[in-house]
């Protein structure tokens, strides 16, 4: 006699159960650093959707990933009010959009996940980690919120990054999420100790950090033998308000200059400033360009003689009337060096999609329009060559993978983080660019004009990192600040991951295995039967909402109906 199914949870208590995973989500990842809840976070998601239909699970784990997003990332409402003029009436609905649409990262794999179930009669333990990597392989992201960040600090758990990218870490995730939801699921419902589900999470647990420890050790080897580059990274600590003050803007160089000069006498042998770190804009030509001359406020080079990778405004009224986000490097002799242009302007601060951007500008002053360039451009100072990312570029994996492919020995990052005076965005930037490092195992320097500034090694270990300032808020100038960091300087023939040779590989496969196992039905009649389970949990649970409402009896129906015709052997 066969045993009656378990009792489904209610509605309440799944949404209960999606609260609760967004609050793992959050509290995983900078700055409240539990990392560990990336070890759980996604078994209350996983309870929340078994045994509905996919349209339900959609809406479940869409209510989960929108709170993840819509808390994680409060500060875009700091961002709407200070810098876009916007109250609260409106700033919080238009954070309220962008969380609903960033959620979908959570609602279609929910929704994938119970409709690969009931086709294929498997388990969320292979299901899980295909569906959530998929996700984050394909659905577009305006701000990514690959979920890898919650182990930003925590390098022995991301070295997997070099083999596929940043969602093999994801992967990884959901197949020791998944294992331990199928352990307490089948422990629950009186079904015994599932040992491929033990097998798979201890596995997991003890292999991943010693790939991480074993490649760490490598790489450090690696490291210990390479040519040194001593970097000077500057943060000027000046704010929006303050770069945008035409009286200011001497200040804000000399403070700059004062800073180099001090990180000269520490040793450094080349600087680094901030996105648009350079505060006259559309001051250095775009061809052929040098420093101004020593009496010139506008002068770059006073009181430090090594070279100076930096960002600045250029123009070219022959191109374009907009203007470009550029770096460049300000070489001994002073002369100017390559120039970079970003590729990725932000959306909505630097670029407006599919509308005029001189009426969008007359709407929003405070937002700008920028040209963007067309393909990346390695720095070269000596004999080492560096890639440039501007702003969020250095949280864009496969725009990273480019850049690395230039044969660079490390990447710069300039960034500006002022827009957010001082919260969790700073964090979540710096986190995300982490993965970059062990992506293409290539060090990464980042100068923010306002914090935070780091240096990561090639192992994703974070070396030397600032304080976040918010100038803006303070309406001053804090003293600026930097440090001098010892980097490796490994190229191609040093170590190209296989990441950087083969790009979405890792990807595409997971997308293959999706398809092949969603579509390849089990034979075995034990599985068979345990595939049927979610379908017949869903009727019961669609069938008592019948009761109080006859639009739900009828979609139970109709599941019946689908459940019976999948379930044939």
């Amino acid at each position: 006699m066969t045993a009656p199914a378990p009792k489904l949870p209610s509605t309440a208590t799944r949404l209960v159960a999606a609260g609760l995973c967004a609050c793992c989500m959050v509290l995983s990842s900078p700055t409240a650093d539990l990392w560990f809840l990336g070890f759980v976070g996604w078994v209350p998601w996983l309870f929340a959707i078994e045994g509905l239909s996919p349209r339900r699970a959609f809406w479940i784990g869409w209510l989960a990933g929108t709170i993840t997003v819509f808390w994680g990332f409060i500060w875009l409402t700091a961002l709407l009010m200070r810098f876009g003029g916007f109250g609260p009436p409106v700033a919080y609905p238009v954070h309220l959009l962008f969380a609903s649409f960033q959620g979908l990262q959570w609602a279609i794999p929910a929704a994938v996940i119970v409709w690969a179930r009931r086709k294929s009669g498997r388990d969320v333990l292979l299901i899980a980690p295909l569906a959530w990597t998929a996700g984050e392989a394909l659905l577009p992201h305006i701000f990514p919120s690959y979920m890898a960040l919650a182990w930003c600090r925590a390098p022995l758990w991301i070295q997997t990054a070099e083999l596929g990218g940043v969602t093999t870490i994801g992967f990884i995730q959901l197949l020791i999420n998944a294992a331990l939801y199928v352990v307490l699921r089948d422990l629950w419902q009186g079904r015994g100790l599932n040992r491929r589900a033990v097998i798979t999470f201890a596995a997991v647990m003890t292999l991943t950090p010693l790939y991480g420890a074993v490649r760490m050790a490598q790489v450090d080897a690696l490291i210990e033998r390479a040519p040194k580059v001593k970097f000077g990274v500057v943060q000027g600590n000046f704010g929006i308000t303050q770069w945008a003050n035409f009286r200011v803007k001497p200040h804000i160089l000399t403070a700059l200059q004062r800073q180099t000069s001090a990180l000269e006498q520490e040793g450094a042998e080349v600087f680094l400033w901030g996105e648009t770190a350079y505060p006259f804009s559309r001051a250095i030509g775009r061809r052929d360009a040098v420093d101004f001359p020593l009496r010139s406020r506008r002068r770059i080079r006073r009181g430090f003689t090594k070279p100076l990778i930096f960002g600045a405004v250029t123009h070219d009224p022959s191109v374009s009337k907009y203007a470009f986000n550029s770096a460049t490097v300000l070489h001994e002799d002073g002369r100017m060096g390559e120039l970079y242009d970003k590729n990725y302007p932000l959306a909505f601060g630097e670029y407006i999609p599919l509308v005029d951007p001189d009426w969008y500008l007359s709407k929003v002053p405070s937002a700008s329009y920028i040209n963007p360039g067309d393909e990346p451009q390695a720095l070269t100072v000596g004999e080492f060559r560096y890639g440039p990312l501007i702003c969020y570029e250095d949280i864009l994996p496969r725009f990273a993978r480019e850049v690395a492919g230039e044969g660079i020995h490390a990447f710069v990052n300039m960034t500006n983080d002022s827009w957010f005076g001082k919260t969790k965005e700073q964090y979540q930037h710096m986190g995300l660019a982490v993965l970059r490092t062990v992506e293409n195992r290539r060090a990464l320097l980042r100068a923010v004009n306002a914090g935070v500034s780091v240096y990561v090694d090639p192992n994703g270990r974070v070396i030397k990192e600032t304080e976040v300032t918010d100038p803006d808020a303070q309406r001053r100038m804090p003293p600026p600040t930097g440090f001098v960091a010892e980097v490796p300087m490994l190229g191609p023939e040093d170590i190209t991951t296989l990441y950087t040779r083969t790009g979405e590989l890792f990807n595409g496969l997971v997308i293959i295995a999706l398809l092949v196992v969603s579509f390849r039905r089990r034979e075995d009649e034990g599985e068979a039967a345990a595939a049927s389970k979610p379908a017949a949990d869903e009727h019961d649970e669609r069938q008592g909402q019948g009761e109080a409402d006859g639009q739900d009896a009828a979609e139970t129906d109709n599941d019946r109906t689908d459940a019976a015709t999948d379930d044939k052997p």
